[in-house]
This record gives structure tokens, sequence and C-alpha cells, in this order.
């Protein structure tokens, strides 16, 4: 299930220095979808709230498209070397600083194909309008993106202040981590998607998430339950075995070097 880097401009982060002399993020804001160009597919919407007290700031994001609602936040640290978060399940390793009135993060995604962003946030001098400028690249190809948002009364936000949907609730025939926020299930599919190196038809009927027509869908189910048992038996519960532990991108595992 793979989505378009409509987050790459997902931002929380520790500004070091005085604060008066960065700019304040802080607030709710609404893509203006008409002004903005993005890599993939234009969402139907898209929401933030950026949270800063003293030099801590952590930003949410809500965006709608074809597959429905998706959320995603960020922490960031210019008073660390490096900070780490999550990117669409994968591990996201950035590094942030303020450059001419501007936050500039660089971020490393972790996994099989080389990915990494380079995100630029930009403030109106009236603070009413704040740009995020992304560079990506991955698997050798550079994408550019450009999200222009308008700053929304505080109540604009209620919104993604509410609960998510669990994936029981908004997803048919869920028989396995339906507890999950849905947006963390679709990061969870992600995480298997890129563990064996294939895409969502590898398990799934064509569209029909729903469907349990093909037979790999049911190994995937074992094998969910087979990792979980693992780390509940041998680990107390910590997620130490996963799918990437033993696939690391193949479909099918090595049983032993070759």
């Amino acid at each position: 299930m793979r989505r378009t880097s409509l987050c790459c401009g997902a931002l929380a982060l520790c500004v070091s220095g005085a604060a008066a002399q960065t700019p304040s993020l802080n607030g709710v804001w609404k893509a203006n979808l008409e002004a903005s160009t993005f890599a993939g597919p234009r969402p139907s919407g898209y929401l933030m709230i950026i949270q800063q007290q003293g030099n801590t700031v952590r930003e949410t994001i809500g965006m709608s498209d074809t597959m429905g609602d998706y959320r995603c936040s960020f922490t960031f640290s210019t008073a660390s070397q490096e900070f780490r978060n999550s990117w669409h399940g994968l591990p996201m390793h950035s590094k942030a600083q303020w450059t001419a009135g501007a936050l500039i993060v660089d971020s490393r995604i972790a996994g099989p194909h080389a990915q990494t962003l380079h995100d630029k946030y930009s403030l109106s001098a009236d603070g009413s309008t704040l740009t995020i400028q992304t560079g990506a690249t991955w698997e050798g190809k550079e994408t550019q993106q450009t999200i222009v948002l308008t700053r929304q009364p505080d109540d604009a936000g209620q919104p993604l202040r509410q609960p998510e949907a669990t994936a029981g609730q908004r997803f048919k025939n869920v028989k396995l981590l339906g507890d999950l926020p849905a947006s963390r299930f679709l990061d969870t599919m992600n995480v298997f998607s890129m563990s064996l190196g294939v895409r969502c038809e590898a398990c799934h009927a064509g569209m029909d998430f729903a469907s349990d027509d093909r037979e790999e869908k049911t190994t995937a189910r074992q094998m969910i339950e087979m990792t979980h048992g693992i780390n509940e038996q041998s680990f107390n519960g910590r997620q130490q075995v996963r799918c990437y532990t033993c696939h690391r991108g193949a479909e099918k595992p090595l049983p032993a070097p070759e």
C-alpha cells in the first residue's frame, strides 16, 4: 500500500537559540491545494497542527486521498546531531537547523532502497502563510513538491484532535491488528511490503483488500502470529523479531548461507 510523499513536510522539532530569533510555526494550517504542487496525486484534503511551546514544536498531519484518511506526526531536534522518527512505518533519521529564517530538515529513510528528503519551511512576513518545499530522492529518481498552507482558526484543527478510527472499524475483514489506529495499520502494511520486496498485489486480489482469495494473505497472517509469539515468549513482548529480520527484502528468506 504505497502512498506518495505527501507527509514530507511533517515536522516537530526542538529549536535551539532564542525563540525571538526564529519564526513561530504554532497553529493550525490548511493546504491551498490549487496553489500547491505535489510529487504524486493531489490529495483532497491536507490539514496540520503545529504545537510550539518554548523550544519544542510538534506537528501532526491529516490528509485525505482516494484511499481515505491518513495521519502522521514527526519530532525533530536542532539540538541533537540526529533525530529518529517513523516514515510510513520505516525508520527515518533527520537533522534540522534554522538557516536565514527558514527551517531546513534533511532526512534519510531506512530500507533496501536509498530514500532522502530535503525540506525547507518558510513563513511569510505576516505569519499567515507557510510554504514547505520538498526535494526527494528514491531509487535514483528525484521529485519536487511545494505545499502552500494558510493559517486557520484554532477550532479548524478539531478533527485531528479526535482519536483516529481503528483498522477494524475502518477496513473490512481485518482479522489481525484490528486494534491499531488505521494510519498505523497502513504503515504496517508498508513495512510488510518493504520487508519482502513486494507490492500489495503479492497478497491482495487487486484493489479488493478484504478478499481472502490469495493464499499468500493467509500465509501473511500466519507469519504475523508466528513473530508475535516469538516476541511474547522470548523477548517479554518487545518487538525484536519482525518480517525484515528474516526476509531482508526477499519474498522467500534464505534458510542458510549460499
